[in-house]
């Protein structure tokens, strides 16, 4: 999958430093793993919930959410926005 907006995580890096091994790991996993549907992807990010097309994740380790904009068929996730707070 196709991870875009990356800017989104560099900002998120900068303002919260110690997220930026969590933050690389979720970039990691997602850019180089395909993910056929939420299905696959709920197996690989178990804190997950979704409105549509809209993915909040809980990023390991921290107290960060993480939205993306994920289409399956397109294989493309874009980062919205990374921001604290709990599912």
């Amino acid at each position: 999958m196709k991870v875009v907006a990356t800017h989104r995580l560099a900002e998120a890096k900068e303002k919260f430093p110690a997220s930026k091994t969590a933050l690389d790991g979720w970039y990691r996993i997602m850019n180089f793993t395909d993910f056929p549907s939420d299905i696959a992807l709920r197996r690989t990010f178990s804190e997950l919930r979704n409105n549509g097309n809209e993915y909040w994740f809980l990023v390991p380790g921290t107290t960060l959410l993480l939205k993306a904009i994920i289409n399956f068929s397109a294989q493309v996730a874009m980062v919205k926005d990374v921001r604290p707070g709990v599912l």
